[in-house]
Protein backbone atom coordinates (compact mmCIF):
# COMPACT_ATOMS: atom_id res chain seq x y z
CA UNK A 1 0.00 0.00 0.00
CA UNK A 2 1.34 3.47 -0.84
CA UNK A 3 2.42 5.62 2.07
CA UNK A 4 0.07 8.58 1.40
CA UNK A 5 1.39 11.20 4.33
CA UNK A 6 4.64 11.17 2.61
CA UNK A 7 4.29 11.87 -0.97
CA UNK A 8 6.38 14.23 -1.91
CA UNK A 9 5.09 18.20 -0.73
CA UNK A 10 4.95 20.08 -4.55
CA UNK A 11 2.59 16.44 -5.86
CA UNK A 12 0.44 17.41 -2.76
CA UNK A 13 -0.06 20.74 -3.35
CA UNK A 14 -0.52 20.15 -6.96
CA UNK A 15 -3.37 17.48 -5.85
CA UNK A 16 -5.16 19.81 -3.11
CA UNK A 17 -5.15 22.51 -6.31
CA UNK A 18 -7.63 20.09 -8.22
CA UNK A 19 -9.88 20.14 -5.26
CA UNK A 20 -12.79 22.17 -6.48
CA UNK A 21 -15.60 21.68 -3.43
CA UNK A 22 -15.13 23.31 -0.03
CA UNK A 23 -16.28 19.71 1.38
CA UNK A 24 -13.67 17.35 -0.47
CA UNK A 25 -10.92 20.02 0.69
CA UNK A 26 -11.56 20.31 4.27
CA UNK A 27 -11.82 16.45 3.65
CA UNK A 28 -8.47 16.05 2.00
CA UNK A 29 -6.90 18.47 4.79
CA UNK A 30 -8.09 16.03 7.29
CA UNK A 31 -6.07 12.79 6.48
CA UNK A 32 -3.20 13.35 7.81
CA UNK A 33 -1.08 16.03 9.03
CA UNK A 34 0.88 16.62 5.72
CA UNK A 35 -1.92 16.68 3.28
CA UNK A 36 -3.43 19.35 6.25
CA UNK A 37 -0.19 21.43 5.36
CA UNK A 38 -1.34 21.59 1.93
CA UNK A 39 -4.65 22.25 2.75
CA UNK A 40 -4.31 26.10 3.09
CA UNK A 41 -6.67 29.24 1.30
CA UNK A 42 -3.69 29.26 -0.67
CA UNK A 43 -3.61 26.15 -2.56
CA UNK A 44 -8.17 26.81 -2.89
CA UNK A 45 -9.03 28.14 -5.81
CA UNK A 46 -11.54 30.72 -3.97
CA UNK A 47 -13.61 31.72 -6.48
CA UNK A 48 -14.75 28.40 -8.14
CA UNK A 49 -18.77 27.95 -7.38
CA UNK A 50 -19.99 25.99 -4.72
CA UNK A 51 -23.29 25.09 -3.42
CA UNK A 52 -24.88 26.56 -0.51
CA UNK A 53 -25.27 25.30 2.60
CA UNK A 54 -28.80 24.66 4.27
CA UNK A 55 -28.23 26.26 8.04
CA UNK A 56 -30.58 25.63 10.59
CA UNK A 57 -30.87 26.16 14.47
CA UNK A 58 -29.70 22.79 16.48
CA UNK A 59 -33.11 22.39 18.53
CA UNK A 60 -30.81 20.73 21.37
CA UNK A 61 -28.55 23.32 22.31
CA UNK A 62 -28.20 26.94 21.02
CA UNK A 63 -24.69 27.40 20.74
CA UNK A 64 -24.54 25.09 17.61
CA UNK A 65 -26.28 24.76 14.59
CA UNK A 66 -26.57 22.63 11.37
CA UNK A 67 -25.65 22.66 8.29
CA UNK A 68 -27.03 20.64 5.61
CA UNK A 69 -24.98 19.62 2.27
CA UNK A 70 -27.49 19.13 -0.35
CA UNK A 71 -24.91 17.63 -2.49
CA UNK A 72 -23.60 15.13 -0.21
CA UNK A 73 -27.21 14.69 1.39
CA UNK A 74 -25.79 15.24 4.78
CA UNK A 75 -26.49 16.87 8.42
CA UNK A 76 -23.53 18.01 10.24
CA UNK A 77 -23.38 20.17 13.13
CA UNK A 78 -20.90 23.64 13.75
CA UNK A 79 -19.51 24.99 16.88
CA UNK A 80 -21.39 28.81 16.43
CA UNK A 81 -22.05 30.39 19.99
CA UNK A 82 -21.99 33.84 18.59
CA UNK A 83 -25.43 33.46 16.76
CA UNK A 84 -26.91 32.76 20.11
CA UNK A 85 -29.44 35.37 20.79
CA UNK A 86 -28.57 37.07 17.73
CA UNK A 87 -30.80 37.63 14.69
CA UNK A 88 -29.14 36.78 11.11
CA UNK A 89 -29.04 37.79 7.91
CA UNK A 90 -26.94 35.33 5.11
CA UNK A 91 -24.90 37.38 2.44
CA UNK A 92 -24.15 35.54 -0.63
CA UNK A 93 -20.39 35.75 -0.36
CA UNK A 94 -20.33 33.23 2.46
CA UNK A 95 -21.07 35.55 5.68
CA UNK A 96 -23.50 36.33 7.97
CA UNK A 97 -24.81 39.84 9.44
CA UNK A 98 -25.44 39.64 12.89
CA UNK A 99 -27.41 41.77 15.26
CA UNK A 100 -27.53 40.64 19.06
CA UNK A 101 -31.20 41.26 20.02
CA UNK A 102 -30.48 43.00 24.08
CA UNK A 103 -27.48 45.49 23.07
CA UNK A 104 -28.02 46.32 19.06
CA UNK A 105 -24.12 45.13 18.31
CA UNK A 106 -24.11 44.14 14.78
CA UNK A 107 -21.07 42.08 13.62
CA UNK A 108 -20.09 40.42 9.86
CA UNK A 109 -19.66 36.91 11.33
CA UNK A 110 -18.13 34.39 8.94
CA UNK A 111 -19.86 31.21 9.83
CA UNK A 112 -17.17 28.39 9.19
CA UNK A 113 -13.93 30.65 10.43
CA UNK A 114 -15.74 32.65 13.15
CA UNK A 115 -14.14 35.43 12.31
CA UNK A 116 -16.03 38.73 13.34
CA UNK A 117 -15.47 42.29 11.80
CA UNK A 118 -17.56 44.89 13.91
CA UNK A 119 -20.19 47.50 12.52
CA UNK A 120 -21.76 50.48 13.79
CA UNK A 121 -24.35 49.22 15.66
CA UNK A 122 -28.11 49.90 15.38
CA UNK A 123 -28.38 51.61 17.34
CA UNK A 124 -26.37 54.46 15.50
CA UNK A 125 -28.26 52.85 12.40
CA UNK A 126 -31.60 53.91 14.11
CA UNK A 127 -30.25 56.83 15.35
CA UNK A 128 -30.42 59.84 12.55
CA UNK A 129 -32.04 63.07 11.87
CA UNK A 130 -35.77 62.51 13.50
CA UNK A 131 -36.34 59.10 13.46
CA UNK A 132 -37.32 57.56 16.39
CA UNK A 133 -34.50 56.54 18.81
CA UNK A 134 -33.21 52.34 19.69
CA UNK A 135 -34.06 52.74 22.78
CA UNK A 136 -37.87 53.80 22.48
CA UNK A 137 -38.16 51.48 19.09
CA UNK A 138 -37.29 47.73 19.68
CA UNK A 139 -39.66 46.58 16.90
CA UNK A 140 -38.02 46.30 13.83
CA UNK A 141 -35.46 43.99 12.26
CA UNK A 142 -32.56 43.96 9.70
CA UNK A 143 -34.19 42.14 6.98
CA UNK A 144 -31.83 42.61 3.89
CA UNK A 145 -28.26 42.76 3.83
CA UNK A 146 -25.97 42.99 0.52
CA UNK A 147 -21.93 43.13 0.52
CA UNK A 148 -20.65 44.93 -2.76
CA UNK A 149 -16.90 42.50 -2.38
CA UNK A 150 -15.85 38.81 -0.19
CA UNK A 151 -13.99 40.73 2.96
CA UNK A 152 -12.37 37.29 2.88
CA UNK A 153 -10.39 38.67 -0.52
CA UNK A 154 -10.97 42.09 -0.44
CA UNK A 155 -10.12 45.07 1.88
CA UNK A 156 -12.41 47.61 0.14
CA UNK A 157 -15.65 46.54 0.16
CA UNK A 158 -19.64 48.23 1.41
CA UNK A 159 -22.09 46.76 2.98
CA UNK A 160 -26.10 47.78 1.93
CA UNK A 161 -28.69 46.73 4.64
CA UNK A 162 -32.10 47.73 5.40
CA UNK A 163 -34.43 48.17 8.69
CA UNK A 164 -37.71 46.64 8.61
CA UNK A 165 -40.32 48.07 11.30
CA UNK A 166 -41.93 51.00 12.59
CA UNK A 167 -38.63 51.99 11.38
CA UNK A 168 -37.77 51.95 7.66
CA UNK A 169 -34.36 52.80 6.61
CA UNK A 170 -31.47 52.17 3.83
CA UNK A 171 -28.11 53.02 4.88
CA UNK A 172 -24.31 51.45 3.97
CA UNK A 173 -20.72 50.82 5.45
CA UNK A 174 -17.72 51.62 3.47
CA UNK A 175 -15.17 49.49 5.51
CA UNK A 176 -13.36 51.60 7.66
CA UNK A 177 -16.06 54.05 8.19
CA UNK A 178 -17.09 55.02 11.99
CA UNK A 179 -21.00 54.96 11.23
CA UNK A 180 -23.32 54.34 8.87
CA UNK A 181 -24.94 56.27 6.04
CA UNK A 182 -28.42 56.81 4.90
CA UNK A 183 -29.94 56.94 1.91
CA UNK A 184 -32.96 59.41 2.27
CA UNK A 185 -36.40 56.98 1.03
CA UNK A 186 -38.50 59.13 2.76
CA UNK A 187 -39.76 60.69 -0.62
CA UNK A 188 -39.84 57.09 -2.19
CA UNK A 189 -43.08 56.10 -2.93
CA UNK A 190 -43.24 52.75 -1.18
CA UNK A 191 -40.29 53.28 0.26
CA UNK A 192 -40.19 49.51 1.99
CA UNK A 193 -37.16 47.77 0.29
CA UNK A 194 -38.15 43.78 -0.57
CA UNK A 195 -35.30 42.92 -2.31
CA UNK A 196 -31.60 44.44 -2.55
CA UNK A 197 -28.69 43.34 -4.45
CA UNK A 198 -24.95 44.40 -5.51
CA UNK A 199 -24.59 44.35 -9.74
CA UNK A 200 -22.42 45.54 -12.40
CA UNK A 201 -20.71 47.85 -9.13
CA UNK A 202 -23.90 49.37 -8.41
CA UNK A 203 -26.63 48.26 -5.31
CA UNK A 204 -30.03 47.92 -6.71
CA UNK A 205 -33.30 47.47 -4.23
CA UNK A 206 -37.01 46.78 -5.42
CA UNK A 207 -39.89 48.04 -3.22
CA UNK A 208 -43.32 46.07 -2.98
CA UNK A 209 -44.84 48.77 -5.46
CA UNK A 210 -42.44 47.34 -8.28
CA UNK A 211 -39.81 50.67 -8.22
CA UNK A 212 -36.13 49.61 -8.88
CA UNK A 213 -33.26 51.75 -7.91
CA UNK A 214 -29.73 51.54 -8.23
CA UNK A 215 -27.52 53.15 -5.57
CA UNK A 216 -23.95 54.05 -6.50
CA UNK A 217 -22.12 54.23 -3.43
CA UNK A 218 -18.59 56.82 -3.93
CA UNK A 219 -15.41 55.27 -2.48
CA UNK A 220 -13.03 57.03 -0.30
CA UNK A 221 -11.18 59.42 -2.16
CA UNK A 222 -13.45 60.43 -4.34
CA UNK A 223 -14.68 63.85 -1.86
CA UNK A 224 -15.49 65.84 -5.27
CA UNK A 225 -18.20 63.67 -5.83
CA UNK A 226 -21.85 62.78 -4.15
CA UNK A 227 -21.59 59.71 -1.46
CA UNK A 228 -24.40 58.19 -3.06
CA UNK A 229 -25.87 58.93 -6.55
CA UNK A 230 -29.71 57.45 -6.65
CA UNK A 231 -31.56 56.84 -9.63
CA UNK A 232 -35.02 55.21 -11.01
CA UNK A 233 -34.34 52.30 -12.91
CA UNK A 234 -37.61 50.37 -13.71
CA UNK A 235 -41.31 51.06 -12.45
CA UNK A 236 -43.77 48.28 -12.64
CA UNK A 237 -47.15 48.87 -11.57
CA UNK A 238 -48.11 45.60 -12.18
CA UNK A 239 -46.01 44.40 -9.12
CA UNK A 240 -47.86 46.12 -6.43
CA UNK A 241 -48.05 43.96 -3.56
CA UNK A 242 -50.32 41.66 -3.09
CA UNK A 243 -51.34 39.12 -0.90
CA UNK A 244 -50.21 35.74 -2.87
CA UNK A 245 -46.76 37.36 -3.56
CA UNK A 246 -44.82 36.43 -0.49
CA UNK A 247 -40.89 37.62 -1.39
CA UNK A 248 -38.99 39.62 -4.55
CA UNK A 249 -35.83 38.57 -5.02
CA UNK A 250 -33.14 40.54 -7.09
CA UNK A 251 -30.63 37.66 -8.54
CA UNK A 252 -27.61 38.82 -10.59
CA UNK A 253 -27.08 35.85 -13.13
CA UNK A 254 -24.59 35.56 -15.80
CA UNK A 255 -24.45 39.29 -16.05
CA UNK A 256 -27.88 40.22 -16.07
CA UNK A 257 -30.37 41.19 -13.54
CA UNK A 258 -33.34 38.75 -12.37
CA UNK A 259 -36.46 39.50 -10.80
CA UNK A 260 -37.91 36.24 -8.97
CA UNK A 261 -41.40 36.38 -7.42
CA UNK A 262 -42.25 33.73 -4.87
CA UNK A 263 -46.12 32.89 -4.91
CA UNK A 264 -48.18 31.78 -1.82
CA UNK A 265 -51.43 29.96 -1.11
CA UNK A 266 -52.49 29.50 1.94
CA UNK A 267 -53.77 25.85 3.30
CA UNK A 268 -55.73 25.87 6.92
CA UNK A 269 -55.94 28.52 9.09
CA UNK A 270 -55.73 28.42 13.25
CA UNK A 271 -58.26 29.67 15.86
CA UNK A 272 -55.91 32.81 16.66
CA UNK A 273 -55.28 33.95 12.90
CA UNK A 274 -52.60 32.09 11.53
CA UNK A 275 -52.17 29.94 8.78
CA UNK A 276 -49.87 27.54 6.71
CA UNK A 277 -48.80 28.82 4.05
CA UNK A 278 -47.14 27.17 1.55
CA UNK A 279 -45.01 28.30 -2.09
CA UNK A 280 -47.34 27.52 -5.04
CA UNK A 281 -44.98 28.59 -8.21
CA UNK A 282 -41.98 31.00 -9.14
CA UNK A 283 -42.25 33.73 -11.76
CA UNK A 284 -38.60 34.95 -13.03
CA UNK A 285 -38.01 37.85 -15.56
CA UNK A 286 -34.84 39.96 -16.57
CA UNK A 287 -34.73 43.67 -16.09
CA UNK A 288 -33.90 45.15 -18.99
CA UNK A 289 -31.75 48.12 -17.16
CA UNK A 290 -31.21 50.35 -20.52
CA UNK A 291 -34.98 50.10 -21.26
CA UNK A 292 -36.60 50.31 -17.96
CA UNK A 293 -38.70 47.61 -18.19
CA UNK A 294 -39.15 43.71 -17.83
CA UNK A 295 -38.47 41.05 -20.53
CA UNK A 296 -40.44 37.96 -21.16
CA UNK A 297 -41.20 35.78 -18.41
CA UNK A 298 -38.01 33.04 -18.77
CA UNK A 299 -39.45 29.94 -18.87
CA UNK A 300 -36.14 27.86 -17.98
CA UNK A 301 -32.76 28.07 -16.86
CA UNK A 302 -31.33 25.54 -18.63
CA UNK A 303 -28.42 23.66 -16.67
CA UNK A 304 -28.72 26.75 -13.75
CA UNK A 305 -30.50 25.99 -10.52
CA UNK A 306 -31.19 29.25 -7.69
CA UNK A 307 -31.10 28.79 -4.12
CA UNK A 308 -33.42 31.52 -2.40
CA UNK A 309 -34.61 32.06 1.17
CA UNK A 310 -34.79 34.39 3.98
CA UNK A 311 -34.38 37.55 1.01
CA UNK A 312 -30.77 35.46 0.51
CA UNK A 313 -30.72 34.44 -3.39
CA UNK A 314 -27.60 32.45 -5.36
CA UNK A 315 -27.39 30.36 -8.34
CA UNK A 316 -24.60 27.31 -9.56
CA UNK A 317 -24.03 25.22 -12.62
CA UNK A 318 -25.48 22.73 -11.71
CA UNK A 319 -23.95 20.18 -14.47
CA UNK A 320 -20.71 20.42 -12.35
CA UNK A 321 -22.18 19.14 -9.21
CA UNK A 322 -24.10 16.24 -7.91
CA UNK A 323 -26.92 15.84 -5.94
CA UNK A 324 -28.58 19.55 -7.23
CA UNK A 325 -30.68 19.55 -9.96
CA UNK A 326 -31.08 21.75 -13.36
CA UNK A 327 -33.92 24.08 -13.88
CA UNK A 328 -34.64 24.21 -9.82
CA UNK A 329 -35.31 26.89 -7.60
CA UNK A 330 -34.13 25.15 -4.44
CA UNK A 331 -36.36 27.55 -1.36
CA UNK A 332 -36.61 27.73 2.22
CA UNK A 333 -38.51 30.49 3.91
CA UNK A 334 -40.49 30.79 7.29
CA UNK A 335 -43.49 32.25 6.90
CA UNK A 336 -45.78 34.37 9.18
CA UNK A 337 -42.21 34.79 11.83
CA UNK A 338 -43.15 32.08 12.96
CA UNK A 339 -40.18 29.83 14.17
CA UNK A 340 -42.23 26.78 14.57
CA UNK A 341 -43.49 26.74 10.59
CA UNK A 342 -40.72 26.29 7.52
CA UNK A 343 -41.36 25.71 3.92
CA UNK A 344 -38.94 24.40 1.98
CA UNK A 345 -38.61 22.42 -1.21
CA UNK A 346 -37.37 22.34 -5.33
CA UNK A 347 -39.23 23.65 -7.76
CA UNK A 348 -39.12 22.40 -11.12
CA UNK A 349 -39.36 25.59 -13.95
CA UNK A 350 -40.33 22.65 -16.78
CA UNK A 351 -43.79 20.98 -14.80
CA UNK A 352 -44.28 23.42 -12.17
CA UNK A 353 -43.97 20.95 -9.19
CA UNK A 354 -42.45 21.45 -6.09
CA UNK A 355 -40.70 18.26 -4.34
CA UNK A 356 -38.96 17.98 -1.10
CA UNK A 357 -35.40 18.30 -0.96
CA UNK A 358 -34.87 17.65 3.27
CA UNK A 359 -36.08 14.39 3.50
CA UNK A 360 -36.06 14.75 7.43
CA UNK A 361 -38.62 17.62 7.21
CA UNK A 362 -40.37 17.18 3.80
CA UNK A 363 -41.91 20.43 2.64
CA UNK A 364 -43.71 21.31 5.80
CA UNK A 365 -42.31 21.22 9.65
CA UNK A 366 -43.77 22.39 12.46
CA UNK A 367 -40.65 21.26 15.03
CA UNK A 368 -38.82 23.89 17.03
CA UNK A 369 -36.34 25.13 14.17
CA UNK A 370 -36.09 28.35 13.51
CA UNK A 371 -35.60 30.39 10.23
CA UNK A 372 -33.54 28.49 7.71
CA UNK A 373 -30.93 30.48 5.69
CA UNK A 374 -28.27 29.83 2.83
CA UNK A 375 -25.07 29.72 3.62
CA UNK A 376 -22.22 29.92 0.66
CA UNK A 377 -18.95 27.53 2.19
CA UNK A 378 -16.00 29.94 1.93
CA UNK A 379 -12.55 29.98 3.05
CA UNK A 380 -11.06 33.02 5.01
CA UNK A 381 -7.87 33.92 6.32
Amino acid sequence: MADWANLPNDLIAHISNRVKVIEDFIAFGAVCTSWRIAATQDNFDVLSPQVPFLMLADGHDDRYQKIYSLSKKKVSRIFLPEVRGSECVSIKEGWLCTVVNDTGEMNLLHPFSRKKIHLPSQKALLNFHDRVGYETNHWGWINLAVLSANPSLMSDYVLMVHHYGSVNCLAFWRSGDLNWTHIDVANFTGGVSAALVYHKGEFYSMSHNGKVRAYEVAGHNTSDQPIVKTRLVVEMAEYTFNPHVAEYYLVELSGALLLVTQFVKSNRYYPNGHGFYNTSKFRVYEVDITRGELKEEMKTLGNLSMFLGNKWASWIDSSKFSGVKPNHIYFADKWLNHCSYLDMGAYNLEDRKIESFYPSLGRRSTSSICTPTWVMPSLTK
